[in-house]
């Protein structure tokens, strides 16, 4: 009889609905939080002869910051440097994560401005600065901790004199303030 008892008891929490204090299937909504953090990544240019000249490959630290505005999505910005010679960038991007787990794919595209610096290209030339656009991809570890690492790569385009393009690669790692994976019940 103790034995019936227990595998009844058992078979009942295998029915038994989470607790919800409200209604029984109350709509949940997403709560945006943001991430700042560094990164650190290469350059290697490949298209204009002056940019090739000026370095084979730079190193490129930046600061970053996204906000996840949506389950799978997130508004990105960057602020970047690139050594040799001194180049600055700024970016605002668009993320999109494609699976709902701690380790997902995602795809980027941003758009900035780019200086790459010029104390390497001839004398005289000009129109080293410009606006830029980068295509990007990626995997981001642990998305809805509080720490996060983006592993990306991509391609990135200057609008100068000369076009200068390159493929980049970048290591992010990034705090949450707020409350990463957050949701909460949605108010009519």
């Amino acid at each position: 009889m103790r034995f019936t008892l227990l595998i009844l008891a058992l078979a009942s929490f295998s029915f038994a609905q989470p607790l919800s204090l409200g209604k029984p299937n109350e709509e949940k909504e997403h709560s945006p939080w943001l991430n700042i953090g560094l990164g650190v990544g290469i350059l290697s240019p490949v298209s204009s002869p002056q940019y090739e000249k000026q370095s084979k490959a730079f190193v490129n630290p930046s600061f970053l910051a996204s906000i996840q505005f949506a389950k799978l999505s997130a508004l990105t910005f960057e602020f970047d440097f690139t050594t040799p010679n001194g180049g600055i960038g700024g970016w605002f991007g668009y993320e999109q994560q494609f699976l709902q787990t701690d380790i997902s794919p995602f795809a980027e595209v941003q758009i900035g401005a780019r200086h790459p610096g010029n104390s390497e290209r001839d004398d005289g030339h000009q129109g080293v600065f410009g606006p830029a656009y980068s295509l990007n991809g990626g995997v981001v570890f642990f998305r809805e901790s509080q720490f996060r690492i983006r592993l990306k790569g991509g391609y990135e385009m200057i609008f100068n004199k000369d076009y200068d393009q390159s493929w980049n690669a970048e290591v992010g790692v990034l705090f949450a303030l707020g409350r990463a994976g957050v949701e909460t019940i949605k108010i009519d």
